[in-house]
């Protein structure tokens, strides 16, 4: 199946091994489970779970594996018809968490659950909010999440953010305006930042508090 580019980018984050990366990987919501079949394809993990709360979506997610990967042991994936939330993360073993296609408000209450419901386990996360960037990126600051890796690309007129965030103390902090994914080589990045520089001198209007914001991302200008 062909990914998205998002999706693409999101793949690409996570490494090619010759033994699993991780013992479990959670896709979450991710456009029909197309990114968690890509990954259990490559055998990214030693089990690949599929969440959504939509029952006829899962069981078609359920059907697509029994099809295309017959030939995997049964227990190499599991299907979820439940809250992100409330996932039953197991204590013990390297696991991701991938949520994208959410909008920020949700993605910080849904990390922020999962980082209540199992404290002090190793956690890693791969986050694509659809909006609220700035937002997201000062929520996972507050929860001390460090920083692996960062991309950003554009799809359909849209631009993404790609946050790699993990538990561990001895990662870089996530910077509020990005840090590693900037290139303003490229025409696009240039374009993102004018668009975010514009979106937040509206807001200034009748949000003072954006005057914070403008500043940050013009610095990177510096």
């Amino acid at each position: 199946m062909k990914l998205s580019l998002r999706l693409q980018r999101i793949d690409a984050m996570i490494p090619e091994t010759p033994e699993p990366a991780y013992e479990h990987i959670w896709d979450c919501c991710c456009d029909h489970g197309q990114l968690g079949m890509a990954l259990l394809a490559r055998r990214a993990a030693h089990k690949v779970h599929f969440v959504d709360r939509v029952p006829a979506l899962m069981a078609d997610v359920e059907s697509s594996l029994q099809r295309f990967f017959a030939h995997l042991p049964r227990q190499s994936w599991q299907v979820h018809c439940a809250d992100v939330s409330q996932l039953p993360l197991p204590a013990a073993g390297r696991q991701l968490v991938i949520l994208a296609g959410v909008g920020g408000e949700l993605l910080v209450e849904l990390v922020t659950a999962l980082l209540n419901a199992h404290p002090g386990q190793a956690l890693e996360f791969i986050l694509c909010p659809v909006r609220q960037q700035y937002q997201v990126r000062q929520a996972l600051r507050a929860m001390n999440l460090g920083l692996l890796a960062e991309s950003l690309l554009q799809e359909n007129n849209r631009f993404y953010e790609v946050l790699h965030v993990t538990t561990a103390r001895d990662a870089a902090p996530v910077s509020p305006v990005g840090a590693q994914m900037w290139d303003f080589d490229q025409a696009t990045h240039r374009d993102y930042l004018r668009r975010t520089l514009n979106h937040y001198q509206r807001m200034l209007q009748r949000n003072p508090a954006a005057a914070e914001v403008i500043t940050a991302y013009k610095q990177l200008l510096n």
